[in-house]
């Protein structure tokens, strides 16, 4: 089973989760505070996440995050946690949206 684990100010936490598990799943068994409003439907673009490691081990890039995140991915390493499914271990940062 792939390991997800979530990089903190507190230090990291891991959890196995089947394959196919979103990043909001396996945040959400951590209880690691992942942002939302749409509780993981895919409408909210609050859910963002930071791939440290193991970004080969995740489903490709989808319509509803490239709606909320724009196509700069190369760059910021950020995916939506609700859009983003684990085939392979994985480490991420909870990234949180800037207030206006």
């Amino acid at each position: 089973m792939p390991i997800v684990t979530i990089v903190t100010e507190a230090g990291p936490s891991t959890v196995d989760v089947p394959a196919g598990t979103t990043l909001f799943d396996a945040g959400a068994k951590l209880a690691a505070g992942i942002d939302t409003a749409c509780v993981g439907k895919g409408t909210c673009g609050l859910c963002r996440v930071k791939i440290v490691a193991g970004a080969e081990n995740l489903n490709a890039f989808t319509d509803e995050e490239r709606k909320h995140l724009g196509n700069v991915y190369h760059i910021t390493k950020v995916r939506l946690s609700c859009r983003t499914q684990v085939s392979g271990d994985v480490t991420i940062e909870i990234v949180r949206k800037k207030k206006k």
